[in-house]
């Protein structure tokens, strides 16, 4: 249905979240079609993927933009020029104001390349949301967006997770995004999403469940083998999970709390 209104419509820009343009590229793949209209492909919602990225680049001969917003944020936040290659989800956007904090909401005293937790401020943004009484602000005026992230020399900002889906084992923070990046550049991989499970001794083990790409078969050893060298082997997950489908939330991106209570279990 994307495929056949880009085409009849002559669709040249497009937005969406990873999931949308993975299925439209899987899609093409496997129908053979084409899209020739477009030419510029806006992602946010989520982070892609250098492989996704780099795939709908080759397949589809589009520039890739990449963004970061929230609804709160009416909704952009950033967005990395058109003309340049990617660089996180590029920088701010006019009249916005970003900033890292610690757990304890301090904000941290180096800015630049270092991961913390982000807060926004600008006349974009929501000041409380509808129903509530009370301000979604903080004291100075700060939404906190719920993301990790870090800011690089240029300005540019990349999303390092949701804080609410690290997993804390033994005491300490094991970060899903960071084992999903590695584990789907894996030719074999279609999607992948990395959740904490109850654990009575850790407190929490990630689980990882896959989904392959269609006619594929991922092996425990080869993902465990991706993994190796470039995560401590203590986030290495107890338990890997292969998937027919990936459950999709209404907004097209992966539908954690659905996998939590189906694997999330002690």
């Amino acid at each position: 249905a994307l495929a056949g209104l880009i085409r009849r419509h002559g669709v040249t820009l497009a937005m969406g979240v990873p999931t949308v343009w993975l299925g439209l590229v899987d899609h093409l793949d496997r129908t053979g079609g084409e899209t020739p209209s477009l030419k510029r492909i806006v992602v946010g919602g989520s982070g892609i993927p250098d492989a996704l990225r780099e795939r709908l680049e080759n397949r589809l001969g589009v520039r890739v933009q990449t963004s970061w917003g929230m609804t709160e944020l009416s909704p952009m936040g950033t967005l990395s020029p058109p003309a340049t290659v990617a660089e996180g989800s590029g920088r701010t956007a006019m009249g916005l104001d970003m900033q890292l904090f610690d757990a304890d909401g301090v904000a941290l005293p180096q800015q630049r390349n270092v991961v913390g937790r982000l807060k926004v401020r600008g006349h974009s943004v929501v000041e409380r949301y509808y129903g509530h009484a009370e301000t979604a602000l903080d004291a100075e005026g700060w939404f906190d967006t719920g993301d990790l992230a870090q800011i690089d020399d240029a300005g540019n900002l990349t999303l390092s997770g949701r804080s609410k889906d690290l997993i804390k084992s033994g005491g300490e923070w094991i970060n899903p995004a960071e084992m999903e990046d590695i584990v789907g550049a894996l030719p074999s991989v279609d999607l992948v999403a990395v959740i904490g499970r109850a654990d009575p001794k850790w407190g929490e083990r990630p689980v990882m469940v896959i989904a392959p790409r269609q006619g594929e078969t991922v092996e425990d050893a080869a993902v465990v083998a991706a993994l190796k060298g470039r995560v401590a082997d203590w986030w290495l997950p107890d338990r890997i999970v292969t998937v027919p489908q990936m459950p999709l939330a209404a907004t097209g991106k992966i539908n954690k709390m659905e996998l939590r209570a189906l694997y999330g279990a002690a």
